[in-house]
């Protein structure tokens, strides 16, 4: 079993930006064929073949992932298509990174592992987990840039969480709250039988929040050294690139609200000095990513929720409602307010 694990970690695929492995897309096919709709046929119409979801080690441009899932709900008439494919994962999908939180010690290392290598399967967006108050957050956040049908991706992706954690904890394991970042949906149902737990939409993040407890729970019929192994050599393959790495690490501190310049260089290990020194070599500015990454969630929130545009605005670590209204106009040359009438966004059910 060590020698199979190891060996997969070898042939395990790189994942380049804006990419991620097929994983849990192989079931796209079954489920459109639940619906009555043939895979190939359905698939073709937006120029891909079903063999790419075949492997799932197999990588996928991370905008393709959104446009093939938005065209299967516009085929299907299933507003939760996403939330579907989701519902057939678990911490296989993720191929190597799941291996490797099934070998941690206890529920908290393994879900810092998921934090730490997810990049290794999914480099479009960023997990995160925040402790606080006897609380445990466990979110998933896209961080690429014009991603459709980011409402079913966050969807899915919140539901393989849920898996995960039923992987680790028992298959009886539920959150307290499921937060999701898009606006309530007229039909409920689907997400009230698949979570069984109180939902939150319009939430800037997808989440799945549970008692701190649960961090301590120590993990059956594990390899530690197995672990160690995989982890020394998904480390060996190094960082991603330096403007993806500030994205993803931008994403995940705007989750705390705590933006800077020092947090990001700590998490590469090296000096702020040395970090803009290395984004200036590869004529890249700190502020204008932070911007960057700012204006891919404002677009979010804006398209997928019901949110106010003061609460948007907050969000995104704005002092008021005015400052964002003067830089999202700059961006985009409309209001906030302006920008979310002309969207016609995929209900997410």
């Amino acid at each position: 079993m060590k020698r199979a694990s190891t060996q997969a970690v070898s042939n395990f695929p790189k994942v380049g930006a804006g990419m991620l492995r097929v994983g849990i897309l192989t079931n796209v096919p079954p489920v459109l064929r639940e619906f009555g709709h043939d895979p190939d046929r359905t698939l073709a119409e937006i120029g891909m073949d079903t063999t790419m979801l075949a492997d799932p080690d197999a990588l996928i441009p991370f905008r393709s992932l959104g446009r093939l899932i938005q065209h299967c709900v516009v085929r299907t008439g299933c507003d939760h298509f996403g939330l579907l494919v989701g519902d057939r994962g678990s911490a296989a999908a993720t191929g190597v990174v799941g291996i490797l939180l099934r070998n941690a010690p206890d529920v908290g290392a393994a879900l810092a592992s998921l934090v730490k290598y997810l990049h290794h399967h999914d480099r479009g967006a960023v997990a995160s987990l925040e402790v606080a108050g006897g609380l445990a957050t466990l979110g998933y956040h896209i961080y690429e840039t014009e991603v459709p049908a980011a409402d079913q991706v966050h969807a899915g992706s919140i539901v393989v969480a849920l898996r995960i954690m039923q992987d680790l904890c028992g298959p009886n394991w539920r959150p307290t709250e499921v937060r999701l970042p898009f606006r309530k949906p007229v039909d409920t149902e689907a997400y009230r039988r698949i979570f069984k737990a109180p939902l939150r939409f319009d939430e800037e993040q997808a989440a799945l929040v549970f008692p701190t407890r649960w961090l301590a729970q120590r993990l059956q019929n594990v390899d530690q050294d197995l672990q160690r192994e995989i982890k020394s050599l998904l480390d060996a393959r190094g960082q991603p690139e330096l403007a993806d790495h500030v994205r993803r690490g931008v994403r995940a501190m705007l989750v705390n609200r705590k933006v800077s310049e020092e947090a990001l260089a700590q998490s590469l290990n090296i000096s702020r000095r040395t970090l803009i020194r290395r984004l200036e070599a590869e004529g890249l500015a700190f502020n204008s990513l932070v911007q960057e990454v700012r204006l891919e969630m404002a677009c979010q929130q804006l398209r997928d929720t019901d949110s106010p545009v003061a609460e948007v605005a907050a969000s995104l670590g704005y002092a008021g409602t005015s400052p964002f209204r003067r830089a999202f106009k700059r961006w985009t040359g409309q209001t906030p307010t302006e920008w979310r009438a002309r969207q016609t966004p995929i209900p997410a059910s």
